[in-house]
């Protein structure tokens, strides 16, 4: 998650991600976009209340992606600043551990490691629930909390409560190099049907995800159908293709910097990755004049929803709600696309925020019809998760 400075919505004629999303289906019964407060406030449980100032000292520990961290050099910085500049910051220092991908963590956490605060996405929210590892938010300790859609928060809400922070929001498909590759063999468009192309055997790289893995190779069995929607035989269809394009891979990547560095090096020539790694890629020296493409499959794009969420049994639950606040402000929303070129799930006072604007045409973010089926399918939990990440992980494994 990474890089280079501010831009997302132009201040004029942009379309906000409440409203691609809303397009979905979310949204108030008038049809408008609904907020985080919308969504929670006719909630039947007792929303739960946490007292930092009452809290033991202690790190905070944010078990979060790479790149996230308070580093100068290697991280995000200006995520933290709201916490860092708190009063507890000098007796509950932030500290921070990496994840590979979802269902590593889920079951690193599951297995009795107890960080304060983890980084899903989405669609893994419920198993961290039904598993009891996350706690409702106090949501009086997020002041900007009522600048998140309903449309991000929806796959979080539990009971009527919150246990979900959204924080960042971008597209997912694969990033190649356009002097190397080629899809004549492949019907001519863009398509994931490339990964079944031997002439690119190990040349190519996939982010690590058993899911993710799965899904590409049911859209490229199925085509521009909603991957969410998949059965056990299609499943097992989407394994044998996987099986088969696996064999072309150099890898399946964890670490973003590795794969940059791969792919600039002229070890891969295709990758899945995200805005912000196809930007790093085609700003690096040596891909000065490349012909870079950030992929329109036909299949549609991914769309992930990433977000924060608080650790059942922490004994600061107020502190690390705190650091969430930091990471929930509009100041840190327009950095988000700044510097990573990420959308923000915070809307509200955003969009005046954001310094560069040529990133808006680049990845479509003021085309509301880029985030949404056909083109865009939003990341949302699987009804049979479990059956589907089973078959990734013998996919990767086999």
């Amino acid at each position: 998650m990474r890089y280079d400075r501010r831009g997302f919505l132009a201040a004029t004629g942009g379309a906000s991600l409440v409203v691609m999303l809303a397009a979905c289906g979310g949204g108030g019964q008038d049809g408008s976009a609904t907020t985080a407060a919308d969504a929670t406030a006719a909630a039947a449980p007792a929303a739960p209340s946490y007292d930092p100032a009452t809290e033991p000292d202690g790190p905070i520990e944010i078990f979060t992606w790479a790149g996230w961290e308070d580093d100068e050099a290697l991280g995000s910085p200006w995520v933290w600043t709201g916490y860092r500049d708190g009063p507890y910051a000098a007796t509950s220092p932030l500290a921070f551990s990496f994840l590979e991908n979802d269902p590593q963590a889920l079951a690193k956490v599951a297995s009795g490691y107890r960080p304060d605060v983890v980084h899903p996405c989405v669609n893994w929210v419920r198993q961290w629930h039904e598993a009891g590892l996350i706690m409702p938010l106090d949501t009086t300790l997020l002041p900007d909390f009522a600048g998140v859609p309903a449309e991000f928060l929806a796959g979080g809400v539990f009971d009527g409560l919150p246990y979900f922070m959204p924080f960042d929001v971008g597209f997912s498909t694969l990033i190649y190099d356009a002097e190397a590759v080629d899809f004549d063999e492949v019907g001519g468009q863009e398509t994931y049907r490339i990964l079944l192309d031997d002439r690119y055997r190990g040349k190519m790289s996939f982010f690590s995800d058993p899911i993710g893995i799965i899904l590409t190779s049911f859209q490229m069995n199925e085509g521009a159908v909603d991957p969410f929607v998949i059965d056990t035989a299609q499943i097992a269809a989407a394994k044998e293709t996987a099986l088969t394009w696996k064999a072309n891979l150099r890898n399946y990547w964890t670490a973003q910097n590795d794969t940059v560095n791969d792919f600039v090096n002229g070890n891969v020539v295709i990758t899945q990755g995200w805005p912000d790694m196809y930007w790093r890629i085609v700003n690096h020296p040596k891909m000065k004049g490349r012909d870079i493409r950030f992929m329109q499959p036909a299949e549609g794009r991914g769309v992930f929803v990433c977000g924060l969420v608080l650790i059942a049994g922490t004994e600061r639950p107020g502190r690390a709600m705190l650091a969430m606040a930091s990471a929930n402000r509009p100041e840190v929303g327009a950095d988000l696309t700044d510097y990573y070129q990420y959308a923000s799930a915070q809307q509200d006072g955003v969009v005046e925020l954001i310094d560069d604007q040529a990133l808006i045409s680049l990845f479509e973010l003021d085309n509301p019809a880029a985030w949404v089926p056909p083109l865009a399918w939003p990341d949302r939990a699987l009804p049979n998760q479990r059956e589907v990440q089973l078959a990734g992980e013998e996919v990767k494994a086999g």
